[in-house]
């Protein structure tokens, strides 16, 4: 994540937003963050030797839409580790 510059607030804009990026969020219980690698390796190479292309589906890491990222609230974030 790389932080480009604070703007002043926009009228009838949702924040935070998110502005940009690349590659698609890893695939749920893909292995962490040396998993994730190997499911982009697997699909760049198309090497389902170990079954990674068969388990992916049509899970595809070069879409991203910095439209559809989606953020949680932050407060409620917090009230959950309060109860905790």
């Amino acid at each position: 994540m790389l932080l480009e510059g604070i703007f002043k607030r926009e009228p009838n804009i949702e924040y935070p937003r998110c502005l940009d990026g690349k590659l698609a969020c890893p695939p749920e219980d893909c292995g962490s963050i040396p998993g994730y690698y190997d499911c982009i390796e697997a699909i760049k190479n198309r090497d389902n030797s170990e079954g990674l292309l068969t388990w992916l589906g049509r899970w595809k890491p070069y879409n991203f839409n910095p439209k559809l990222v989606k953020f949680e609230n932050p407060g409620s974030r917090f009230k959950e580790t309060l109860e905790d």
